[in-house]
């Protein structure tokens, strides 16, 4: 620990002033006597003396948002090495320091759990984090709960052998386990984790190891009931060469390029004769070439029983759909001839990506506790989940994709039923789109003559408008979930299809009523782009990296006038770039009309906007019928017309 003054970087001092780093940006620029950078800093990423900083911020009015946890993060920044972390961890409750100080009124304030996240922040500051991604809640408890539902031995003693955090042993230990075990490569995780459910868990046996699984088992030869894990993905230094002889690879050598199947044999071999594991992986592992073999002496052992595809955005790395593998430690009593697969990311949606979890646990729960308990029948629902016979599934690819499975298994009734509520939502659409067509009456011809302009730089030096974000931070592992509007959902004009969560990059405001909503990039048809007013579910929600977010002066300007024209000709200027199209805001050009003269123009392109959407639903819901007649009349679930009918 060294003895300088405690140093803070602007997104620190955002957080202690309660603003944006876009603010702090401007009162660098704006005000001479801001504090200059320290040393310790570089020119993209600048530290300043906090000090300094609480002197200025209370000199310039600014109302201090400092807490415990941000005093706390500062001194960690200033006066702890992040290798020394896991040892501070171990010193909780210590107060020979002043950081020591700092530690314990953070816990008194916001608890233990939130006080060794901002501590593991610190230590994971100088570690690569590629293949290695938090598993959010509501997948952790899934995972949980299908091992709860499992037809298996009691669940006394499980393993996560990749435990990070420890999300998915706290969930472990909701279901019933009373002995945790853990490892992880990184000392600060391991030391975090063994801190916080030593002291959340009371009742339970606690051993948390420090290691790399696959090199270095801190557990061998040792049995546990059960296995829960999110390994990390897609290694190349996992240690093929020296693992090459390693007698947990029952079902194949895995090669370099498969770690993941490396680390799901490792599972298995750490459980008992019946014992089950519950493993998150991605979607590649299901069908690459290279892990051909395993999957197939997996299936032909009866040791993986379960493929579960979870839609995309449902927990990171979230521009992939993750899959869920159920494997079991083949009891020689027993002889499994099938598989279960379930599609989740067929399920409704919350937005464009969020499943709604309720209907996807409850259904894919009791459809895999019918599958392990031996109702084949009753596991087996149309469009979502099917059981497959093994022998089916052994060809050249043996390819375990769930949607390639669940398609297969066709339930005709349901199918006719889908198809024909599918059509009469399109024509509910259909009329939808025609009575918002209706209200758009004949335009009288216009003068020919040239608005008067001005930029959005000038406009926001005039106080018309300002940018409300125009940078993002990563959302804090204690900020609550919000909806994540990203620019994809503007140019596609639909909601917010994302969440916050660790590792997303989010503004810290969340949008207004009345913001005017504009995408950074131009779409992939080179259409303009996507620009409207937020209203609905977009209130509340955070812009993601590559939206804009405008604020007018409603009595200056009316947001729909605003939004209508960023669209126009004339802003084709503001766009820069030449392999990626961008959006550089303050060279917008918006005219420059007295605000009643502006309502006339704000209603018509509202009414325009409106067209675009239900121009969109009508599409959406066309595409879903069409693809639902298809599959009827491939299926024999549907017949062709007669001229007759």
């Amino acid at each position: 620990m060294s003895d300088t003054s405690p140093t803070v970087a602007a997104a620190e001092i955002a957080r202690l002033a309660g603003v944006t780093r876009a603010t702090v940006s401007n009162w660098r620029r704006r005000h001479a006597d801001f504090p200059a950078p320290t040393s310790g800093g570089t020119e993209t990423r600048p530290v300043f003396d906090l000090g300094e900083v609480q002197k200025w911020l209370r000199g310039h009015g600014v109302q201090s948002a400092d807490s415990p946890v941000q005093r706390l993060r500062s001194l960690l920044r200033s006066d702890v090495d992040p290798a020394s972390v896991p040892t501070l961890i171990g010193q909780i409750g210590a107060d020979s320091s002043p950081v020591h100080a700092a530690v314990n009124a953070a816990i008194g304030v916001v608890g233990l759990k939130q006080t060794l996240d901002t501590l593991a922040e610190r230590g994971l500051d100088a570690v690569p984090s590629t293949g290695v991604y938090p598993t959010d809640h509501p997948v952790a408890a899934l995972m949980a709960d299908l091992l709860a539902a499992s037809a298996s031995l009691p669940r006394s003693s499980i393993l996560d052998p990749a435990c990070g955090s420890g999300t998915l042993l706290i969930e472990a230990a909701r279901i019933g386990a009373t002995s945790l075990a853990g490892q992880d490569s990184l000392p600060v995780q391991s030391a975090r984790t063994e801190r916080l459910l030593s002291a959340e868990l009371p009742g339970v046996s606690v051993d948390i190891r420090t290691g790399n699984s696959l090199l270095a088992d801190a557990f061998p030869g040792e049995k546990f009931d059960a296995v829960i894990t999110n390994p990390p993905y897609a290694q190349r230094d996992w240690g093929a060469d020296q693992l090459a002889l390693d007698m947990r690879w029952e079902y194949s050598v895995p090669p370099r390029g498969e770690s993941e199947l490396a680390w799901v044999q490792h599972a298995i071999s750490h459980l008992v004769p019946g014992g089950t594991a519950v493993v998150l992986l991605p979607p590649a592992v299901a069908s690459r070439t290279s892990g051909r073999r395993i999957r197939m002496e997996l299936l032909r052992a009866g040791a993986l029983r379960a493929v579960v595809a979870l839609p995309p955005g449902a927990s990171t790395p979230r521009q992939i759909g993750l899959q869920i593998w159920i494997l079991r430690r083949p009891d020689r009593a027993a002889s499994e001839d099938s598989i279960f697969f379930a599609d989740a990311a067929r399920l409704p949606h919350r937005g464009d990506t969020q499943p709604d979890w309720q209907v996807l646990a409850d259904r894919l729960i009791d459809s895999w506790r019918y599958f392990d308990h031996g109702d084949t029948e009753a596991a087996t629902i149309a469009d979502f989940s099917a059981v497959v016979r093994v022998m089916d599934i052994l060809d050249d690819d043996v390819d375990l994709t769930p949607a390639r499975r669940v398609r297969a298994a066709v339930d005709t009734g349901s199918v006719a039923s889908s198809a024909h509520a599918a059509v009469a939502l399109l024509g509910e659409h259909l009329a939808y789109l025609r009575d918002t067509a209706a209200t758009l009456e004949v335009w009288p011809a216009g003068s020919g003559t040239a608005l008067r302009t001005a930029t959005v730089g000038d406009l926001e030096r005039g106080g018309v408008v300002r940018i409300v974000s125009s940078s993002t931070e990563l959302a804090d592992s204690d900020a609550p979930v919000r909806p994540v509007l990203s620019a994809r959902d503007l140019l596609s004009g639909r909601g917010p299809s994302g969440l916050t969560g660790p590792g997303v990059q989010v503004s810290s405001e969340p949008i207004r009523d009345g913001d005017v909503l504009v995408s950074r990039f131009r779409d992939d048809h080179g259409a303009a782009q996507g620009a409207r007013v937020a209203e609905g579910e977009d209130v509340g929600a955070v812009p993601g990296a590559g939206v804009i977010v405008f604020r007018t002066d409603p009595d200056r300007m009316d947001p729909w006038f605003f939004a209508g024209f960023v669209g126009s000709p004339d802003n084709s200027a503001a766009m820069v770039g030449a392999t990626t199209i961008r959006l550089d805001p303050f060279r917008l050009r918006i005219p420059n009309v007295h605000p009643v003269d502006q309502k006339p123009y704000a209603e018509a392109f509202r009414r325009l906007h409106r067209l675009r959407v239900a121009a969109v639903h009508t599409a959406d819901a066309a595409q879903r019928a069409a693809d639902l007649i298809g599959t009827g009349l491939t299926s024999g679930a549907l017949e062709p017309p007669t001229k007759d009918e």
